[in-house]
């Protein structure tokens, strides 16, 4: 996380709170169907390429909360807050993962492991080591929110104000 977001925030991120559960690698979610994202690699889209050179879409969404039940918990809850339909999700399990949690690449795996989670606005599930420190994130959020709109409020007292001394 960006230092200027830790300060804003008024929360500490850690460097590693990975505790290897796995769900991350076991439940990637993406909104875009798979073709499309093959479609975008094929088109030069380094972000659809370095996805799906590491993860492989599940064929049903019961295989995927067979193996990934809080991750599609997380990503659906998500999609549910940005309007968009559970249904279109597609979830992945990357090619590297061996059992449930063991990276066979972990010394070099790919930047989007090694930055995971590069946002703790994304779905983290509550599984995951990550999530407290996501949540005190998303808590603060609201109280900037809250406040800001204080701040609004009392602008537009002020405007008000000013405007019937004239």
């Amino acid at each position: 996380m960006p230092q200027e977001w830790e300060q804003l925030l008024g929360v500490q991120w850690p460097s590693n709170a990975c505790d290897r559960s796995g769900e991350c690698c076991r439940g990637a979610a993406q909104a875009a169907p798979w073709e499309n994202l093959l479609k975008n690699a094929a088109e030069g889209d380094l972000t659809a390429r370095a996805f799906l050179s590491q993860f492989i879409p599940y064929a049903t969404l019961e295989e995927a909360n067979q193996n990934a039940p809080h991750a599609v918990q997380a990503s659906t809850e998500i999609a549910i807050a940005r309007n968009i339909n559970p249904q279109d999700l597609i979830f992945y399990h990357c090619r590297y993962l061996q059992g449930k949690s063991d990276c066979q690449v972990y010394e070099d795996r790919p930047a989007l492991c090694r930055d995971f989670p590069e946002s703790p606005f994304g779905a983290i599930p509550a599984c995951c080591g990550y999530y407290p420190v996501a949540q005190s994130c998303l808590s603060s959020i609201e109280t900037l929110k809250q406040e800001l709109a204080s701040l609004k409020d009392k602008q537009n007292a002020l405007n008000s104000t000013d405007s019937t001394k004239f």
